[in-house]
């Protein structure tokens, strides 16, 4: 029966891609072609005057005379193209933020900042707009917390698309420079059986269905029922780089992750996205700090290069000159001190802290900041208590009692990335499990030591935060399109 179902499907296959097509089955692959619609970037780069166009976008803004109507029509870009049309032909659901098409006539405008300009012929609105519900109005600025409130609607905020674009900017940079420097992108999986950084702040996956559950558990732990054991929504994916790693010497990936804490903090949401990497034969922290500090420098010099016109319209927004502190942060190198070194600072100035810092303890958000302002710029902090990071970590070669690892702290968010070299020493790994009860849930973590697995180092940086940093973007919550925190998680 299956061979008779083949033999079906391939003469299907056959006819549809044959030249003796009937009319019926024959494939338009001009419905497939564009509709000679241009965008308004290259429009305004390519086009001559008297071509005839074909515009698509939203109106963000509009002045109506008594002979002609004049409207600036954007398509998502950053750029706008103004549009003359006789008043007469305008139709009267076009407003502010509808969505029409124009067809038209290039034609040379007498402005100076922009040399040409459409005369429409005819103007068609395909998306009108309720004007007296819709929550943003032209020539406006909104507050960033009234934005927040409508987050389906707020790409059409200038500011908002803005932040898009060079968040789009930022990511493509972070994916090409690894690329560049001879890393391979892999997946790895949202849906884990392990809890990476063993801090417990992970979600717990199961079927909706409790009757699907109880079917496949034998009634038994319904949480255990799907994959016969406990699963969860990724809190990095570290550990699965590292096997990857056990064959492929550069890989990295950026994809979701997810913390169930209750934080509400400007710098904390339940899902958000990582970039991590790691690096095999790799037995010292400096090309972890090298290649930390080129993709943060690299996704500041594509802002310059490539984004000026949204850094202007969000720098104006957040009363920042973005310019100014991206040039200032490619001008000079990373600063680097132990934790040590750190904890001094922060016990000499003990005082001007809400929480004071503890020896052996983790630094506090407060702390992180006074550290860079202090410094005066990102900085690496190495060579942390074993006893207060994950059982992953190798320990340092003089000194068991500290792990090889790095934070970086950055102005306005604190810490943005988190890396370390790896405990690669197979008794030394198999003893930290087996102290957290962990040796049969990751044995197969163990077995990257046993067979033929190099030394490795890596990290994870927080691709939100990053965007903040550069954007001096207050809250993260300001830059993913849909933010998830505890007790909200709309659409």
């Amino acid at each position: 029966m299956a061979a008779f179902k083949n033999i079906i499907f391939q003469s299907v296959l056959n006819r549809i891609f044959s030249n003796k097509t009937s009319a019926g089955l024959r494939f338009n692959f001009s419905r497939l072609k564009s509709d000679g619609a241009v965008s308004v970037k290259s429009l305004l780069q390519d086009h001559v005057v008297g071509s005839n166009v074909l515009v698509k976008g939203w109106v963000k803004s509009l002045r109506k005379q008594k002979e002609n109507t004049f409207m600036h029509i954007g398509d998502g870009s950053a750029e706008q193209i103004q549009v003359i049309i006789p008043s007469s032909l305008c139709h009267e659901d076009c407003c502010f933020n509808s969505a029409v098409v124009v067809r038209g006539k290039v034609v040379q405008s007498p402005k100076v900042n922009q040399p040409i300009e459409v005369k429409a012929e005819n103007l068609e609105v395909v998306g009108r707009l309720d004007v007296e519900c819709f929550p943003f109005g032209p020539r406006k600025i909104y507050p960033p917390e009234y934005v927040r409130q409508h987050i389906h609607l707020r790409p059409k905020t200038t500011i908002y698309s803005a932040i898009l674009r060079l968040s789009s900017l930022i990511t493509t940079t972070l994916h090409n420079t690894l690329i560049q420097d001879g890393f391979i992108s892999v997946s790895v999986p949202i849906l884990t059986s392990n809890d990476c950084e063993g801090a417990g702040e992970v979600f717990l996956v199961r079927p909706a269905s409790e009757e699907l559950c109880r079917e496949m558990g034998n009634n038994e732990k319904l949480e255990e029922s799907y994959f016969n054991k406990r699963v969860y929504l990724t809190v990095s994916g570290q550990l699965h780089l590292e096997a990857i790693a056990g064959g492929i010497s550069k890989v990295f990936t950026m994809g979701p992750t997810f913390r169930s804490e209750n934080s509400r903090t400007r710098r904390h949401l339940a899902e958000f996205r990582m970039l991590e990497a790691e690096i095999a034969f790799c037995s010292d922290l400096q090309p972890i700090l090298s290649t930390i500090e080129s993709l943060v420098k690299q996704s500041a010099r594509s802002l310059l290069e490539h984004g000026k016109q949204d850094l202007a319209t969000v720098g104006a927004y957040y009363k920042e000159n973005l310019e100014e502190s991206l040039d200032d942060l490619l001008k000079k190198g990373f600063s680097t001190i132990t934790y040590r070194q750190a904890l001094e600072l922060l016990l000499e100035n003990k005082n001007s802290f809400n929480k004071s810092p503890q020896d052996g303890a983790d630094i506090g958000s407060e702390h992180e900041l006074f550290l860079v302002k202090h410094i005066g710029g990102p900085v690496f902090v190495v060579d942390w208590p074993a006893k207060i990071k994950p059982f992953y970590m190798r320990t340092a070669e003089d000194d068991h009692s500290l792990v090889s690892c790095v934070d970086l702290l950055v102005p306005g968010v604190g810490e943005l990335c988190g890396g370390s070299l790896r405990e690669n020493r197979h008794s030394i790994l198999k003893k930290r499990l087996e102290i957290q009860s962990l040796a049969e849930t990751l044995n197969w973590y163990l077995d990257l030591r046993r067979f033929g697995g190099p030394p490795t180092g890596g990290f994870g940086m927080g691709v939100e935060r990053l965007i903040s940093y550069l954007l001096k973007i207050p809250n993260v919550k300001d830059i993913v399109p849909f933010p998830r925190t505890p007790h909200h998680c709309p659409m």
